[in-house]
């Protein structure tokens, strides 16, 4: 990798933080709540019924999801549901892992500039600005405020426009969900795939997420010796 990068943009949910992770307990699994499918439940987040390109109300998004699946779900399981998960993504928000922090912090201290380029509905990032990652990033760009998702390269110019970094000196660290290597690929941004939230034995996965992608990390802690030799 290069040593001359100013920039590092990260992607946030499963990279950064594991929301089931973080929830320590804290709340039930959503789809649980719903008497659904975990798995169908995962799949559909994913899907044409969650809105994450515009600001949305939680209860309705959690509503939409759910009644996709299984249209007799009662209003009041619904509500159960959306307040359970919403706990779950305020925590993953507020409690993050220390020594993600602490990486996060050395990087700036270097003088690099952070951004944030997150697929989120309004709900999911609704704890943001209480976050103790809020004070560490330039540029944060939600798809729900910024009305564009990954992996559409709009999104990534976003960021380095507003930083005013061209994509030569820029990097993007994330998990690898919605093909978000890709994006960054077709901009001509330099992108790592971490792993430290995700299943390492399932190989076939990892080559998925990691297509378009310049190699792998375990942890973002090893960007301080890829990217600062002095390190």
């Amino acid at each position: 990798m290069k040593t001359t990068y100013k920039a590092i943009l990260f992607d946030l949910f499963g990279t950064l933080l594991s929301v089931s992770k973080a929830a320590k307990g804290q709340g039930q699994y959503t789809a649980d709540i719903l008497g659904l499918d975990r798995k169908a439940w995962n799949q559909a987040c994913f899907g044409k019924h969650h809105d994450i390109v515009t600001r949305t109300d939680h209860l309705e998004t959690v509503r939409r999801i759910a009644h996709s699946l299984d249209p007799s779900i009662p209003l009041h399981k619904v509500r159960q549901a959306a307040e359970a998960r919403q706990l779950r993504f305020d925590t993953a928000l507020l409690e993050i892992e220390p020594g993600i922090l602490s990486i996060l912090q050395n990087l700036k201290q270097q003088g690099f500039i952070l951004g944030l380029i997150s697929n989120a509905s309004t709900g999911e990032v609704r704890a943001w600005p209480e976050s103790p990652l809020a004070p560490l990033f330039t540029s944060v760009h939600f798809s729900c405020q910024q009305g564009v998702q990954k992996p559409d390269p709009e999104i990534y110019c976003m960021a380095l426009a507003e930083i005013t970094i061209s994509a030569d000196a820029a990097l993007f660290i994330g998990d690898g969900s919605s093909e978000e290597h890709m994006g960054a690929e077709a901009c001509n941004i330099d992108s790592l795939l971490v792993t430290y939230f995700l299943d390492a034995s399932d190989t076939q996965e990892l080559n998925r997420r990691g297509k378009g992608s310049k190699g792998r990390i375990g942890h973002i802690r090893e960007l301080l010796k890829m990217i600062s030799p002095e390190i």
